[in-house]
């Protein structure tokens, strides 16, 4: 059996400098909290568990110490209250991500109305909200899009979260742009995430079966998994190795493997190797 691994698995720059920085402090810090998941990835929390390092759902469960705000970013009001505490703080938030929140604070402060592509359960669409100061507006589809009243009087601006799908993003800025005579489209999607989407739509056309590994909040592992599913019905996803079904690969003789931006290298060359041997034998 041939196994063609992605190019474009395991660790984004964001997702690695966050998990150098919790690493490298762990080293150097009697008390190390993280604020919320550092990624969503259950094989990555565990690993920084063992290094000591405690996560928390709010700021009020730590004391005194050194924080650190994960990549998918947090509201202003978190950096008031950690500085209140006399905390250190160690901002891991993705550069991606800052920019969209950047953008939603500039353009809300001005009274324009954002709109952010995204999903409004996620951590950082929650967290370019709260840089909106709640002004932001959240569409997770084209069909969403159609159903949001607009008032053509006033100035909208679009962006996006970063992990989401590129081409479902590009039909929701030809709507509202045909819609809108003050429209402006600031594209947030990182250009990883874009990368990963259009290599998995190849490996899905190229392979008999494609495997994707992703923590089950993982947004962008998620998106990889129903883009290839769409492509390809023996598209599985899973978290890890243990997973794994030998059923899956009985009559395959190409299989492709992608992994989400949170998905650990250790992880992905223990799903390579558990696949080569379902096999043998």
């Amino acid at each position: 059996m041939k196994i063609t691994v992605a190019k474009n698995s395991g660790f984004c720059f964001g997702v690695k400098r966050a998990y150098d920085l919790a690493c490298v402090n762990s080293k150097n810090c009697d008390e190390l909290y993280i604020f919320g998941k550092l990624v969503h990835n259950d094989d990555v929390c565990r690993d920084l568990k063992r290094r000591g390092i405690k996560e928390i759902k709010s700021l009020g469960a730590a004391k005194n110490g050194t924080v650190i705000f994960t990549a998918h970013g947090i509201g202003p009001d978190a950096y008031e209250k950690a500085q209140s505490r006399g905390m250190r703080i160690i901002d891991t938030t993705c550069p991606k991500v800052m920019k969209a929140q950047r953008l939603a604070k500039n353009y809300a402060g001005k009274n324009y109305r954002v709109i952010v592509f995204g999903d409004k359960n996620h951590t950082e669409v929650k967290s370019i909200l709260k840089w909106s100061e709640n002004r932001a507006i959240v569409v997770g589809s084209l069909e969403r899009a159609k159903k949001l009243r607009i008032d053509k009087r006033k100035k909208y601006r679009l962006i996006s979260q970063t992990t989401q799908n590129v081409k479902e993003f590009e039909n929701v800025k030809k709507y509202f742009a045909g819609k809108l005579p003050d429209f402006e489209c600031f594209n947030t999607i990182c250009d990883s995430t874009d990368n990963r989407q259009n290599e998995i739509r190849k490996l899905a056309k190229a392979n008999d079966a494609v495997t994707v590994i992703g923590g089950r909040d993982s947004a962008n592992s998620k998106r990889l998994y129903e883009i290839a599913k769409a492509i390809n019905p023996k598209t599985y996803f899973i978290e890890n190795a243990r997973q794994l079904k030998k059923s899956w690969f009985g009559d395959i003789k190409k299989v492709a493997v992608s992994a989400g931006a949170s998905t650990p290298k250790w992880v992905i060359n223990e799903v390579i190797s558990r696949i080569g041997k379902s096999q043998k034998g």
